[in-house]
């Protein structure tokens, strides 16, 4: 061993330069193969702060890319969805003009042009319901919930709702759009409501019918909104709001009824053709709330005076001291004395009428491990929902006596369930009341996104606003129009054909959504100016915009893919040549090494 020249020192340095110049070579290979410098900044570390911010550049510019090209595929949409809306409201615009020419309109003439109406509302409807990966568009921010509902998929049960005379579709935006719900006072009772059939009480005097709320909950409710009632025992339906009182406590509706009158020696009545009916125009008329009828005195103005009306006609009187106005009629007596009409009026219902509950009798009071129950003969309970205040007197023992929120109310109506701590007792002879009567009182709408607008960026710099929802005034116009002539069935007092001026009105509102310009005045007062010729020409600016921005994202990023290749690209015949190179030196290397491992001293010698 002592002859050999190499000892392990010199072993180690030669294996040591032998190992450098093969990873050297793995890197050449890595270069070749994925033409790239290095498999990490580490490689390239003088220029790898200048990358990143390149990279991170080129990142931001393709999240725009990305980001542009989903809000133009929403805005090519939005366009389609306004070139069909626009064209279903040109073409119910050129019905109604066409309607509005004839000379005279039959009983099919205005069927076609209601029936039209509700085709264009439905498209309305299906147009901005428009739904795009479970995002609807005309939603504003709440793109998962559907815009537009407009309560009704056929005419019959559209004029169910709005009948044209007692409830009237909103004629104003702010009719229109109002917006809100309450099943609670703002002290959180549940039984909070007062129906009054007459808001004054006196059957003598005109009134409207009236809900009154514990607190001032309809403050803010606009004048010829619609509303509808829920919930209650006897008012359940829609209301056209007549005139807000009481502070803001008071609603009050429209309402169809008669006011105590007797024996109106000036009464007319006329009918829809013109006609008056005969009998000294019924010397001696009597009007009667309670009943919702009008009697004529046969002795004065003879019998059957009163048999040409027919049930579902309509009917004017005039020249009363407060019954003038128009009615349909219910019903007409056999020998023509009595007619009649279809009322349009509040049943009493709460503190001033018909209690939600006025029980005496046989109560047992239980104690649970949650909330307490009362309990009474099935039935009892039944009118009873869940967050109102019943009071409970009579108990022998004092600790039942009190007011008491209920939790629950049994599904046969035997028990409550209340928030209180009783004591056990009974069957005990009780009384059980709530005074106020519970319900809903909600606006009628048929929007139901929101008005919030969202900010698109399409670029570091710039962006813009996109607010373009179901409720837009271009929108809502057009379906306020369709509306309005759709409302009321033909022959009652609020059919179309007893209320023609609707159709210049309308008109008006279509073409004001269309294009924003009518020659004629409004109607209904001053309306917003959009209009879906300017919503289809911001549409088209915004896509103009994106596009724009997108060719120059798109420029720019090929600039910084070529700055980012030139730092991580490699040369590939640099590489090759360097490879080679590397790769004869390193098979050198092996050779001198092994030539040195078998040097001697004796072969030296």
């Amino acid at each position: 061993m002592t002859s050999r020249i190499a000892n392990l020192a010199s072993s180690t340095q030669l294996l040591n330069y032998l190992r450098i110049s093969q990873n050297r070579l793995l890197d050449l290979q890595y270069q070749v193969t994925s033409e790239k410098v290095s498999a990490d900044y580490q490689g390239i570390s003088k220029k790898a702060q200048y990358l990143l911010s390149l990279e991170n550049s080129r990142d931001q510019v393709d999240a725009f890319v990305k980001n542009n090209e989903v809000m133009t595929t929403r805005l090519n949409i939005a366009s389609s969805v306004m070139d069909g809306v626009q064209k279903t409201t040109n073409d119910f615009k050129k019905t109604l003009v066409s309607f509005k020419a004839q000379t005279s309109t039959t009983a099919d003439d205005i069927k076609g042009v209601q029936d039209t109406a509700q085709r264009a509302l439905l498209s309305m409807e299906a147009y901005l319901n428009t739904s795009v990966g479970g995002r609807y568009i005309f939603s504003g921010a709440r793109t998962e919930t559907k815009p537009v509902d407009l309560k009704a998929n056929s005419l019959a049960t559209f004029q169910n709702i709005y009948d044209g005379s007692t409830v009237t579709y909103p004629t104003t935006r702010d009719m229109h759009t109002e917006d809100f719900s309450a099943i609670k006072d703002t002290a959180g009772q549940g039984n909070w409501l007062t129906f009054a059939q007459d808001n004054d009480g006196n059957a003598a005097t005109t009134g409207n019918s009236s809900i009154t709320a514990t607190t001032a909950m309809f403050s803010n409710v606009t004048v010829g909104s619609t509303i509808q009632v829920s919930g209650t025992a006897s008012n359940n339906g829609y209301y056209t709001v007549k005139a807000i009182s009481g502070g803001g406590t008071t609603v009050e509706v429209e309402t169809r009824m008669f006011t105590n009158e007797a024996n109106s020696t000036a009464a007319v009545i006329t009918k829809p053709d013109g006609s008056k009916l005969t009998s000294a125009n019924f010397t001696d008329l009597t009007f009667d709330r309670a009943t919702d009828r009008i009697t004529v005195d046969a002795a004065k103005s003879g019998t059957n005076a009163l048999s040409t009306l027919t049930v579902g006609s309509t009917f004017t009187v005039s020249g009363t001291a407060q019954n003038d106005g128009t009615y349909t009629v219910a019903a007409v007596a056999a020998n023509g004395d009595t007619v009649d009409i279809v009322p349009k009026k509040m049943t009493a219902e709460g503190a001033a009428g018909t209690e939600t509950l006025n029980f005496a009798g046989n109560q047992t009071f239980s104690v649970n491990a949650g909330d307490d129950t009362i309990t009474a003969a099935a039935g009892t309970y039944s009118n009873v929902k869940a967050g109102m205040n019943i009071t409970i007197a009579g108990a022998a023992n004092g600790a039942n006596n009190g007011t008491f929120a209920v939790t629950s109310v049994a599904a046969d109506g035997s028990s409550i369930n209340v928030r209180t701590t009783l004591v056990a007792e009974g069957p005990v002879a009780s009384t059980a009341v709530i005074t106020q009567a519970g319900g809903t009182v909600s606006s009628v709408k048929y929007y139901t996104g929101d008005d919030l607008a969202t900010t698109h960026r399409v670029d570091e710099n710039r962006n813009f606003e996109y607010d373009l929802n179901g409720i837009d005034p271009a929108f809502e116009k057009a379906i306020r129009a369709m509306s309005i002539i759709a409302q009321g069935a033909f022959g009652t007092e609020g059919g179309l054909d007893q209320n023609l001026g609707r159709v210049s009105d309308a008109i008006y509102l279509l073409e004001n959504a269309i294009d924003g310009t009518s020659s004629s005045t409004p109607p209904y007062g001053t309306e917003l100016t959009s209009n879906m010729k300017d919503l289809l020409v911001s549409n088209g600016y915004f896509k103009v915009l994106i596009s724009q921005t997108t060719e120059t994202h798109k420029t720019f990023n090929g600039f910084l893919e070529g700055q980012i290749a030139n730092i991580e690209n490699s040369d590939p015949l640099e590489t090759l040549t360097r490879l080679l190179d590397d790769q004869n030196s390193l098979e050198a290397s092996y050779q001198t090494l092994a030539r040195i491992r078998d040097l001697s001293l004796v072969k030296f010698m």
